[in-house]
């Protein structure tokens, strides 16, 4: 991690879960995290808890600072605002890690077509619009940059939960756009990396946000411990730390005891098909 000492990184989500974990994994390594939530109130909670150690004696003063910044991710206007601020204040930015996401109970049978398209907006066009972005801001500001893409399992397989095709269908979405964008940066002659990251479980809120566990469908479930938000983070940390030459594409983590692929039938409750 020594190339991005002293760099700045903006990273989606970062309120909580895997962004707030990730944020504070690349300030203990020295980059400056732009901190992007919904949630004023988390960030800056997550900002003055890990500016203050800064303050602390036996703190590494080599840590990085987090700058917090609300920022609706769909709206592209307020994420342009952002990397100009970047650009402006801190010289642009090295690193993005596209984290932000969302999961809704919706199936394609009868769901609802407002929540298709802002399935479609939080994990697809906005992934879209941030990367885009921060392409501009490190060629622009000369630096061979490093995007990471928060993807999924979900993205390699079709998941046998029921009202879930649709987070399938943009995370699908994502490992195309993550090739494309690298097929893209190679015609250009570019150097900046892209690298995909798909967890299987994960114990953050998102489940709990959106009411929704599709696991519980699942029959005769083994006992699995999910995965926790500081994994993943140490994952990017460790896709970041590859020399130049190196590019990790994409690196799929699951729970010790699972498979990528489903191997279990699923138990639909007629609670969980609300048209029946």
């Amino acid at each position: 991690m020594e190339q991005w000492k002293g760099q700045n990184a903006i990273v989606t989500g970062a309120g909580s879960g895997i962004g707030a974990a990730t944020t504070k994994e690349l300030i203990k390594n020295g980059v400056n995290v732009v901190a992007l939530d919904l949630k004023s109130e988390q960030i800056e909670d997550l900002a003055r808890t890990l500016n203050d150690g800064q303050n602390d004696n036996n703190t590494n003063n080599n840590r990085g600072t987090v700058y917090p910044k609300k920022c609706d991710i769909t709206d592209e206007q307020a994420v342009k605002n952002v990397f100009s601020w970047i650009d402006s204040t801190l010289g642009g930015v090295s690193i993005l890690v596209n984290n932000a996401g969302i999961i809704l109970k919706t199936s394609l049978l009868d769901g609802k077509y407002s929540d298709w398209k802002l399935y479609m907006e939080v994990n697809v066009l906005a992934q879209c619009v941030c990367l885009r972005e921060a392409f501009q801001s490190m060629t622009k500001n000369h630096i061979n940059g490093h995007v990471v893409q928060i993807n999924s399992i979900s993205g390699h397989n079709l998941t046998p939960y029921f009202a879930h095709k649709m987070y399938n269908a943009t995370k699908t979405a994502i490992t195309t756009l993550c090739e494309g964008f690298r097929h893209e940066l190679s015609l250009a002659n570019s150097k900046i990396k892209i690298s995909s990251i798909s967890p299987g479980s994960v114990e953050t809120d998102l489940f709990n946000t959106a009411n929704f566990r599709p696991s519980a469908q699942i029959k005769d479930k083994i006992n699995l411990k999910p995965l926790d938000p500081k994994d993943i983070a140490d994952a990017i940390v460790i896709t970041l730390a590859t020399p130049p030459h190196v590019q990790i594409a994409e690196l799929t983590i699951i729970p010790n005891g699972s498979t990528i692929q489903p191997h279990c039938a699923p138990s639909i409750a007629q609670e969980d098909i609300g048209f029946v």
